[in-house]
């Protein structure tokens, strides 16, 4: 067993069925904006385009962990 300590925070105004352009457009109303984003649902292809534009538009680090993948949050 692992002992895990965190807090859970809920969003807004937010759909894990948004399309690239909502998404863009929550990423941009966001306030302050987050130092990291983690793609972690989608088509692989699709996810590192999104991730890439991500970084481009807002200079935002973003990342598209592969499957079974850790990722340290802090």
């Amino acid at each position: 067993m692992v002992k895990v300590n965190m807090r859970v925070e809920s969003i807004e105004g937010f759909s894990g069925h948004s399309d690239r352009n909502q998404l863009l457009g929550f990423i941009k109303r966001m306030s302050p904006k987050p130092t990291k984003i983690i793609v972690n649902h989608g088509e692989r292809r699709k996810s590192d385009l999104f991730a890439q534009n991500v970084n481009r538009i807002f200079g935002i680090k973003t990342v598209v962990p592969d499957v079974l993948e850790s990722i340290r949050l802090r």
